[in-house]
């Protein structure tokens, strides 16, 4: 059984969140949930053998940082939040998933799989707790836990926020500090970021290229490409009149990516 805590302000995401750990294969007991940075202080205030943290960032109160920097907490803290510029902090703070909402079950229970299979790779001797080990091991591997990859990203309008589809960007473009995204339906988005260098540390570098200096190529979105001139290949794109062209200095680079 893990014992676990939930510090979520919105009622409809922790009702979500709720649901998702009475779905998970392995028991998972509430001790408590929070909404607050004070309430999450005063919990920690005795000492408690909780296993695992579900953590909103952006708290009615304050940043929920503050509480866990104040509290050196020890609990693996898998995080769930609408914004994706706090990943780095994240897993400065004994973070071990960064999760952006809206997110699946099966993100979740990724996720959840991850705390297991670190807590069930470790065998307790002398004094030491699984967390404490759980800690050590963290430390060790932080490069490989930052390499988690976002299925969604934020994108803000004057009146809300939504959530668009990574997997469904057929390719960003950045011109003058705007950048975009283009969707299969050929709508455009305009994102928070300044520049295709933030968002190459958000999505995976499998599925995007970087073809030229303005552009970041979704490669399951490719009908076909060919030679444009000596060193620039053109790309025809799905379902999309738009015709993108690879830089001259990137060509090499990205036939070799395709594994042409």
């Amino acid at each position: 059984m893990i014992k676990a805590i939930i510090v979520e302000d919105e009622l409809p995401a922790r009702k979500k969140l709720k649901k998702y750990i009475e779905s998970y294969k392995e028991s998972i007991t509430i001790v408590e949930e929070f909404e607050t940075v004070e309430e999450v202080l005063g919990f920690f205030e005795t000492p408690t053998d909780i296993d695992l943290i579900f953590s909103d960032i952006e708290l009615r109160d304050d940043n929920a940082f503050e509480a866990y920097k104040k509290l050196n907490v020890k609990a693996p803290i898998i995080f769930i939040t609408a914004y994706n510029q706090f990943w780095m902090e994240a897993f400065e703070t004994s973070g071990i998933e960064y999760l952006l909402k809206p997110y699946s079950f099966e993100r979740f229970e990724k996720a959840v799989d991850k705390y297991v299979s670190l807590k069930n790779s470790m065998t307790v001797d002398g004094n030491e707790s699984v967390l404490q080990k759980l800690e050590t091991y963290l430390t060790n591997q932080t490069v490989q836990v930052l390499k988690t990859y976002q299925e969604f990203i934020a994108v803000k309008s004057s009146q809300y926020t939504y959530f668009l589809k990574i997997e469904e960007v057929v390719y960003f473009q950045a011109d003058y500090g705007i950048v975009v995204a283009y969707d299969v339906h050929n709508k455009k988005h305009i994102l928070n970021q300044s520049s295709l260098k933030m968002l190459e540390e958000l999505i995976n570098p499998a599925v995007f290229f970087k073809i030229n200096r303005s552009e970041l190529l979704n490669r399951n979105y490719i009908e076909k490409i060919s030679r444009y001139t000596k060193n620039i290949i053109a790309i025809n794109l799905k379902n999309n009149e738009t015709v993108l062209k690879t830089s001259q200095n990137k060509t090499a680079e990205f036939t070799k990516w395709l594994g042409i």
